[in-house]
Order: C-alpha cells, then sequence, then structure tokens
C-alpha cells in the first residue's frame, strides 16, 4: 500500500516542483540587474539568486514577465509607453510584482 502511495507521489510532484519554474536566462538576467542596483558587490550575487528563487515561488513566469516589464516601462516617458502607466489593470500588475519583490528583498537580505 505504501508504495502505490510513493508512486502516485512521484508522478505528481514534478509536476508541481516545476509549475513556476523560470527559464535560466530570465534568472540570470533578473540577478545581474540586481547586482547593478546594488553597485556590482559580489554579496548581491547570492542575495538576488535567493530574491529571484522566492519570486518564481510566488509567481507563475508569464504573470512575471508581464509585471516586471510593466514596472521597467511605465517610467519610460512618451505616449506610447500610456498603455504601461495608464490601465488599472497593470497599476494592480506593478503593485502585487512590487509586494513580491519587497518580500523576496527582506526575506534574502537585499
Amino acid at each position: 500500500m505504501k508504495w502505490r502511495l510513493l508512486v502516485l507521489l512521484g508522478l505528481f510532484a514534478p509536476g508541481a516542483a516545476s509549475a513556476y519554474d523560470y527559464p535560466t536566462q530570465d534568472r540570470v538576467e533578473y540577478v545581474l540587474a540586481c547586482m547593478y542596483d546594488h553597485r556590482g558587490k559580489q554579496e548581491y550575487l547570492y542575495k538576488c539568486s535567493c530574491a529571484i528563487d522566492f519570486i518564481a515561488k510566488e509567481m507563475p513566469y508569464e504573470e512575471y514577465v508581464e509585471a516586471s516589464a510593466a514596472t521597467r516601462y511605465r517610467e519610460m516617458g512618451g505616449e506610447r509607453m500610456g498603455v504601461f502607466r495608464d490601465p488599472d489593470f497593470v497599476k494592480d500588475m506593478i503593485k502585487k510584482y512590487r509586494e513580491v519583490q519587497s518580500r523576496a528583498f527582506k526575506a534574502c537580505g537585499v
């Protein structure tokens, strides 16, 4: 009986574990940008890696991509960038991303 339970858990565990997995390139880009924001100090390699791991546990990848892009682009001027500043759903998305990132920074000492 126990082995059946273990087999069932084994079948479902890989999907659950990777549900919020981010591509390596995106993780590296996040860590490099985070380190840049902290003067490139080596200690931030670990802290920023911890932060993106935390974020990856909290947000699905697609949501992270949209929210992080909106957060970056909303500061740009011009009429075209209004799509990243004006709609309420974008403001909500940015707010959620910043809250998750803030918790990540706090948990990881960034």
